[in-house]
């Protein structure tokens, strides 16, 4: 499930690269860097994002403009009512780093040496509450002090916690929520002329509140939110008598641990996030109703990384890897519309097939003509707009398109929404099969071994087109077992092409000629089995006809294989068969080696008369078919 919210996020994040506007869509950027930890601060045009050792800036169309970097183990970001500074808790270096947001630069760092590991920040006019802590040990804690002084005085909350509390601040109100302890208890805090006040806490015991994970107050002090890991909700506490106004997504089926909570500047909404499956989902402040769910089953949200500017919701996503992304999801507030898309299951590459659908309003109102953005990914990562897609007057629509490749092509379709409904999206995977091809191979004339070998062929493609030149690999697997790479082919473009080769012996020998194909067309194989005959061989044998017996006979010779010879030292075997009164006998005699010129030389003495006769035979072998000569000599002697 992980792999296909993968798939959902990348997707998404391209269609909002598309050239022509910006779009109302949801989107994820990648922020560069990975981490366990991120924050995010928004004015009425840009964020602020903590990442690592940097604050990355963006825009609202979360388009990345700067950074400020040197920000060692940057956690928490507090923003100063106008907008013009940004203090960020450096947790390593015991700081608090002061960034004039005109120039992005560090205007100051305030050192916290006696409060170390600051890491949640709240600000409320120039006061800044400090949660610090490094170790789970009870030397945990709040600080405040005044950011305007140039020589800040620390006061230091009495209180001691297990590790750096969370802190939140408004109206008159300051929250402390304790960390890592569970249960956990949140304290509130009236703020007066002589300081922070405790005015109670609202008890992690009595309420089976455990592993807090993120809270917010309203813009009036009068609510403080909370994301405990457990119980499976986002609860509203009422900061004057600390009682639980109301909870939200207490029904929800499981799908991830709260992490992160919000609220909307005009109270109306309250954001909340979940480690996985529905990271963000928005609730009605007043109804407690669910009326916005972001889903993705590939990331988490960070803790605490929420944020909402002007109907959009921004939060940092971590992947499998920690990878850092920042998710915009613009016009949250919207009645959502839904558009649909039909594709049939599979197809070919280059046959036209038909897209269609629909785009719904939620009160069943007839859209009218509606532009939707029509998106084709094909497998090697293309993206091609397909232009002129809008609905008809009752929001269907309907176009063809030519998938220009084969393998798995995704079709995402957009509408991007307008001033009264929140946009919609739908895709559809088309499996796409190749364009088949094939690899025909003939013969020119008969084969013989030790001699050129011509082979014509044609690659043809189904759908008639030419292929153009093409490489093709070959291959010879010999009668022997022996199998040898050819050099390549090349195809005129028309498709046809030639091999010459000199099958080196014979016997049934098989062409493999293959083509690999590309994205559109299939490969191909062409196989054809030549019978290479072999060579003819013959002797030439030349000999006195007539002998006298105790007298040598000398023999020469040659063996010729069709203009080719044999190797050096191929054995001849000579055998003699005598006929007289006495009957016929025949002897094996001494085997000859054949010379390189395939000459070859004999001498033999008869013991007795008779008739003679010598016989000469070659074996034969992979290349040269067998061969037998006779020279007769009669021998004159004693007959008996």
């Amino acid at each position: 499930m992980r792999a296909l919210g993968t798939i959902l996020v990348t997707a998404a994040g391209l269609l909002i690269a598309h050239p022509t506007a910006a779009t109302a869509a949801d989107s994820t950027t990648d922020l560069g860097v990975s981490s366990d930890r991120s924050d995010v601060a928004a004015t009425d045009d840009r964020l602020f994002i903590s990442a690592k050792d940097r604050v990355i800036v963006a825009d609202h169309q979360a388009r990345l403009t700067g950074a400020v970097t040197d920000l060692p183990s940057v956690a928490d970001l507090a923003l100063t009512a106008d907008g013009t500074r940004l203090y960020a808790a450096l947790r390593d270096s015991h700081q608090i780093a002061e960034i004039d947001t005109g120039s992005l630069t560090v205007t100051r760092r305030i050192a916290l040496n006696e409060y170390p590991c600051p890491s949640h920040l709240a600000l409320l006019g120039t006061q800044l509450y400090v949660g610090y802590g490094c170790n789970p040990d009870w030397s945990a804690g709040v600080v405040g002090f005044d950011v305007s002084a140039a020589e800040p005085e620390f006061a230091r909350l009495p209180l001691q916690l297990y590790q750096a509390p969370l802190v939140a601040a408004a109206g008159q109100k300051l929250i402390v929520g304790e960390t890592v302890t569970s249960p956990g208890d949140i304290y509130v805090y009236d703020l007066t002329d002589t300081g922070p006040t405790l005015r109670g806490a609202i008890s992690g015991s009595t309420h089976r509140l455990f592993n807090l994970q993120d809270i917010a107050i309203s813009a009036d002090g009068s609510t403080v939110y909370s994301a405990f890991g457990a119980p499976y909700r986002f609860d509203a506490w009422d900061t004057t008598d600390l009682t639980l106004v109301r909870s939200y997504g207490a029904d929800s089926t499981f799908t991830g641990y709260p992490t992160a909570v919000t609220v909307s500047a005009d109270g109306r909404h309250v954001i909340g996030g979940r480690t996985s499956g529905k990271p963000v989902v928005m609730y009605d402040r007043a109804g407690g109703e669910q009326t916005f769910a972001y889903e993705n089953l590939a990331s988490d949200l960070v803790a605490g990384s929420l944020a909402y500017s002007g109907g959009t919701v921004f939060g940092v996503l971590s992947d499998l890897s920690d990878r850092l992304h920042l998710v915009r999801l613009p016009d949250v507030t919207l009645p959502g519309s839904t558009v649909t898309l039909t594709a049939p299951a599979t197809g070919t590459a280059l046959k036209p097939l038909t897209l269609s659908g629909t785009l719904t309003l939620p009160d069943g109102s007839a859209p009218g003509e509606q532009p939707l953005v029509l998106i084709r990914w094909t497998s090697d990562g293309a993206r091609t707009p397909i232009p002129g897609v809008t609905t008809a007057a009752d929001g269907t629509y309907s176009v063809n398109d030519t998938p220009p490749i084969g393998g798995q092509i995704r079709y995402d379709v957009l509408w991007n929404g307008n001033a009264d409904y929140r946009w919609s999206r739908a895709w559809r995977d088309v499996l796409v099969s190749k364009v088949s091809s094939l690899i025909s191979l003939t013969p020119s004339a008969p084969a013989i071994a030790l001699e050129p070998l011509t082979l014509t062929g044609t690659l043809a493609l189904a759908n008639g087109a030419d292929p153009g030149e093409q490489q093709l690999e070959v291959t010879r697997l010999m009668p022997d077992g022996t199998r040898e790479t050819l050099p390549r082919a090349t195809t005129a473009a028309d498709g046809t092409f030639t091999i010459i080769d000199i099958p080196p012996i014979g016997g049934n020998t098989r062409y493999d000629v293959r083509w690999s194909g590309n994205l559109t067309y299939g490969p191909a194989t062409g196989l054809r089995t030549v019978a290479v005959a072999k060579r003819q061989t013959t002797f030439t044998l030349s000999g006195p006809d007539t002998g006298i017996t105790g007298k040598q006979l000398e023999f020469s010779g040659a063996l010729d294989g069709a203009g080719r010879l044999p190797a050096a030292g191929t054995v001849i075997t000579v055998t003699r068969t005598v006929s007289n009164r006495n009957g016929t006998s025949t002897t094996t005699l001494p085997s000859l080696t054949l010379s390189a010129d395939g000459t070859f030389g004999f001498a033999d003495t008869p013991a007795e008369g008779g008739d003679h006769t010598y016989t000469f035979k070659y074996a034969g072998d992979s290349v040269f078919l067998a061969a037998q000569g006779t020279h007769a000599v009669t021998v004159r002697g004693v007959l008996g």
